[in-house]
C-alpha cells in the first residue's frame, strides 16, 4: 500500500514540533563519546539494552587496550568479554564486534562503511545503528529510530506504525532531509527530560498545544512532585 499523502495541516504542526524542541534543546549531539566512526560503531553495539552512559564509562578503559579494528578481531579470548562484561549479552556483543571488526579489517581497509547496504551486513548492526553511523560519521541524513524516537512519534500523532523501519519512512516524510539527525537527537533528549516512557510529564511539556498525547489516558500523565 502506498504512503498515505502528507497534508499541509500535518506538515506546518511537525515543522512547529521542531521548533520547539529546536529552542529547547538548541545544542544536541549523540550521547556517545565517541573519538572515531570506528569506536562510535562499537559503542553502538554495546549499547543495545544498555545505557549510553554505562557505555561511555566502560570504552573509556576499552580503548586504550583496543582501539582499531585489528586490535579487536585479534583479542584474546575472554579479555574482550571481561571489558564489556557490565554492558549485558557480553558474549554476544563481544562475538559481533570481533566479526565486524574482521569484515572491516578483511573487506573496507579498516574503513567503516558509508552505506546502509554495507553496514548492514555487519554483525549486531541493524538500520538504528546504521543510521547513527551514516548520520553522525558520513553526514548522511538519517532518522535514528531507538525507542525514545518511536514512543514519542507515536504519541505526537506522527506515526502509528510499530516497526521500527516504518516509523523512520514516516517521519522521513515530514522534514527536509537536513533536519533528520538533529531531530532525532531532540526526541531522544525530550524522551528522556519530559515524554518518558512511564511517567510523561505532559503538564510540563512544551510540546503539549502540539501533540495528540496517543495512546496515553486522561489520567497517566501527571506533574512529577519536586524533591
Amino acid at each position: 500500500m502506498p504512503p498515505k499523502r502528507v497534508t499541509a495541516a500535518e506538515r506546518e504542526r511537525a515543522a512547529n514540533i521542531y521548533r520547539v524542541l529546536e529552542e529547547c534543546y538548541p545544542d544536541v549531539r549523540c550521547t556517545l563519546d565517541y573519538g572515531n566512526a570506528f569506536h562510535l560503531l562499537v559503542m553502538t553495539i554495546l549499547a543495545a539494552q544498555c545505557t549510553d552512559a554505562r557505555v561511555n564509562l566502560v570504552c573509556r578503559t576499552l580503548f586504550t587496550r583496543f582501539s582499531t579494528p585489528r586490535d579487536f578481531m585479534s583479542a584474546p579470548a575472554g579479555a574482550l568479554e571481561r571489558e564489556i562484561h557490565s554492558c549485558g549479552f557480553f558474549n554476544q556483543k563481544a562475538k559481533s564486534i570481533r566479526e565486524t571488526s574482521r569484515i572491516l579489517e578483511e573487506e573496507h581497509g579498516g574503513a567503516v562503511p558509508d552505506t546502509m547496504e554495507a553496514l548492514l551486513r555487519l554483525p549486531g548492526v541493524g538500520r538504528k545503528i546504521a543510521n547513527v553511523i551514516l548520520g553522525e560519521c558520513h553526514g548522511k541524513p538519517a532518522v535514528i529510530v531507538d525507542t525514545h524516537c518511536q514512543r514519542l512519534a507515536f504519541r505526537m500523532g506522527f506515526t502509528k506504525r510499530e516497526d521500527p523501519a516504518g516509523v523512520e519512512r514516516d517521519l522521513m516524510r515530514l522534514w527536509p532531509e537536513e533536519r533528520w539527525t538533529l531531530f532525532s537527537h531532540r526526541m531522544v533528549y525530550h524522551g528522556r527530560a519530559v515524554c518518558t516512557a512511564r511517567a510523561p510529564k505532559c503538564a510540563e511539556c512544551p510540546v503539549r498545544p502540539l501533540c495528540p498525547r496517543r495512546g496515553l489516558t486522561a489520567s497517566s500523565p501527571r506533574r512529577t512532585k519536586a524533591t
